[in-house]
């Protein structure tokens, strides 16, 4: 069964060539195709496919430069491409990860398995020696659901899927939302579309691929914007989807909630130390969630 491999990358030239020379340890590559779409005018992401392929790089490498900044334009320019070379299945990876060598063949035992149109792995941070057990327990590190394997679930995170063409297409010719392309959220987004027209999704436990945790990372600046971030983005992508009175009272109501308690957390960790990151976490949390009602996009401040 052909597999097209989509790889977004931007200024990551040597996190790009970690991934793709950890590909070929992959089991189960026959039929497998990659395409990679850089969209930073530099190109670094371009030079290293090139460096590959003349190099020998054994499955075929195509690229494309996405014109358009932004996350959602590298994802479209990448689907676009794909969906050009006729494969029956579609992974995506970001191009700060890599992949167990099982990663592929465990997307593609689930999905046929469960006869699911969409199948999403977890993806596992690595963090520096001597991180604190407290980061390494934060939930806003990788992205893993941490479900059994098979579970019927609705996906949220884009960096370690597998999709039919079949689903794919049914979103063209936007795949991901130009909305999302700065703040994140353009993945939040792309299986919710695909759960209202009825795509159906599963958990593969043993897809697992790697994400390094940046030093820079596990300063409380960068949680906190990450936090905010998700959170905004996840108002804004209910607003887009979910219109009406209805919808709109019931998010403005756990909105209040969410208030309530970050108000009782903060309360606690003035009583209790051991309570405080609980509390900063929600009041970023709220923070998001308060701008989004408020009309507010936030910006994500990193390479993707």
């Amino acid at each position: 069964m052909k597999t097209v491999l989509c790889i977004c990358t931007y200024r990551r030239p040597a996190g790009l060539r970690k991934l793709l020379e950890t590909l070929p340890r992959l089991t189960d590559t026959d039929g497998l195709e990659i395409v990679v779409s850089d969209n930073d005018a530099a190109a670094e992401g371009l030079a290293v496919c090139d460096a590959l392929r003349s190099a020998g790089y054994p499955f075929p490498l195509h690229t494309v430069a996405a014109t358009e900044p932004g996350i959602s334009a590298a994802r479209n320019a990448a689907c676009t491409r794909a969906l050009t070379l006729a494969p029956q299945l579609l992974a995506f990876l970001d191009d700060d990860e890599w992949p167990e060598p099982q990663w592929l063949s465990e997307l593609q035992r689930v999905q046929q398995t469960c006869r699911v149109d969409v199948v999403g792995g977890p993806t596992r941070p690595e963090f520096p020696d001597g991180t604190d057990e407290s980061i390494r327990q934060n939930a806003y590190y990788g992205a893993d659901m941490g479900l059994p394997d098979q579970t019927p679930c609705q996906l949220q995170a884009g960096g370690n899927f597998l999709i039919t063409s079949d689903a794919l297409r049914a979103l063209a010719p936007e795949f991901f939302n130009h909305a999302f392309a700065h703040s994140g959220g353009e993945d939040l987004a792309f299986f919710l579309q695909l759960q209202q027209l009825g795509y159906s999704m599963a958990w593969a436990a043993n897809a697992i691929v790697h994400e390094p945790v940046p030093s820079e990372r596990l300063q409380d600046g960068w949680v906190q914007q990450r936090v905010v971030n998700i959170h905004n983005s996840r108002v804004r992508v209910m607003q887009l989807l979910q219109p009406g009175l209805r919808h709109s009272l019931v998010r403005g109501l756990k909105t209040v909630a969410l208030g309530i308690q970050t108000a009782l957390a903060c309360c606690l960790a003035w009583l209790r130390p051991s309570w405080t990151d609980r509390a900063r976490q929600l009041r970023w949390k709220l923070r998001g969630k308060m701008s989004a009602h408020l009309g507010h996009a936030t910006i994500r401040n990193e390479n993707y």
